[in-house]
């Protein structure tokens, strides 16, 4: 079976708040510039040589190639020094990854409607219309998404019959999956709410990375796009037991603990997730294991390669635990021959103002 001949049970729950808007968190926007959306690095002092060619290595070198850069493999988030409450709450995750009196989040009942209308090949597009016509956040999703740079026509299309013909099945699926996640990640306001936005940007712009690179690898842009979106989804459980922990008044999360904690449990909380969702067999599998390095005989070798560039590059663009790589000499970069492939390295140049586009317009 393919991809998406998948089975999503009856799964219903109450829906998830949407986001109040789409403004970038600011703990992404601290570690970005201003403008061109590249992350903002701290040189080492200058010597009196590196004084006379530094503006001439500042104009001259690509994002992509950050001077002084030798890390060839994805850098897991420090350990920050744990208070008591904060090796409390890492216990607690851990003594969850048996999946026992966890609540796992649910696909909302009107995409799981339409998940289930997309998986018949003979899907009658205009009741899909209808369904869709119902919720105006799907529907406003569905027409932002084919008015996107991913998927723009000539003119600019305002009703949903000729959005989801555009877009087509395989892409609408990935877009219910981009609602489905959006509507898990954004549960509530509050201590959570700029940790659930940089959650949900990691996810976009992974998705878009993964679609970009797909091209070069031959595999198809929607199962791309799909992997990079839901790769990290375990993290949406981290998020919601912090979020408990903040409400007890036990524990606060700070970014730099969120992030190492989300590393080390978003694996096994993305399979439970997975298990849950009813997700295809390989997809379940990049989400358990995306961070170990692939051998030559895995029958994923390629996708978890993409994984481990894409999570590279979300860390030199702000949108992943920062990071710095000699990208072109990277594991990734070598093991897939991508360096070889026409058009990779203007792709790579392009790529922040790109993905900044996209992630607005999305």
């Amino acid at each position: 079976m393919g991809w998406w001949h998948w089975i999503v049970d009856a799964i219903t729950g109450k829906e998830a708040n949407e986001p109040s808007g789409t403004a970038a968190p600011a703990s992404r926007m601290s570690s970005r510039q201003a403008e061109g959306g590249v992350a903002t690095l701290e040189a080492p002092p200058a010597t009196e040589v590196d004084a006379v060619q530094s503006d001439e290595t500042a104009v001259d070198a690509p994002w992509w190639a950050p001077p002084n850069a030798t890390a060839t493999e994805p850098i897991a988030p420090p350990k920050p020094d744990l208070d008591h409450e904060g090796l409390a709450f890492e216990n607690l995750l851990i003594s969850h990854f048996d999946g026992h009196d966890l609540s796992l989040p649910s696909i909302p009942h009107i995409l799981e409607r339409v998940l289930r209308a997309l998986r018949d090949r003979n899907c009658d597009y205009n009741k899909l219309a209808q369904a869709i016509g119902e919720d105006q956040v799907i529907a406003a999703a569905v027409l932002r998404m084919v008015n996107s740079p991913l998927y723009r026509a000539s003119d600019k299309i305002t009703t949903l019959k000729p959005a989801i013909t555009r877009l087509g099945s395989r892409a609408m699926r990935t877009l219910m999956m981009h609602e489905a996640l959006k509507a898990t990640t954004f549960t509530k306001g509050g201590a959570s709410a700029e940790l659930a936005q940089l959650l949900w940007y990691r996810s976009l712009a992974s998705s878009c990375i993964m679609r970009g690179l797909a091209e070069f690898v031959r595999i198809d842009p929607e199962d791309a796009a799909l992997i990079g979106l839901l790769h990290d989804i375990g993290s949406v459980i981290v998020l919601r037991l912090g979020q408990s922990e903040v409400d007890a008044g036990r524990y606060t999360l700070e970014f730099d603990s969120f992030e190492f904690f989300c590393y080390e449990a978003h694996q096994e909380f993305g399979e439970l997730v997975a298990d849950g969702w009813k997700l295809p067999d390989k997809l379940k599998s990049l989400i358990a294991s995306h961070h170990d390095l692939p051998a030559d005989d895995d029958p994923l070798r390629v996708e978890r390669w993409l994984l481990q560039l894409t999570d590279m590059i979300n860390s030199m663009l702000g949108y992943g635990n920062e990071a710095t790589y000699d990208l072109m000499n990277s594991l990734p970069v070598l093991e897939l021959g991508l360096c070889d492939k026409p058009g990779f390295t203007d792709f790579i140049d392009r790529l922040p103002d790109e993905l900044d586009e996209a992630l607005k317009a999305i």
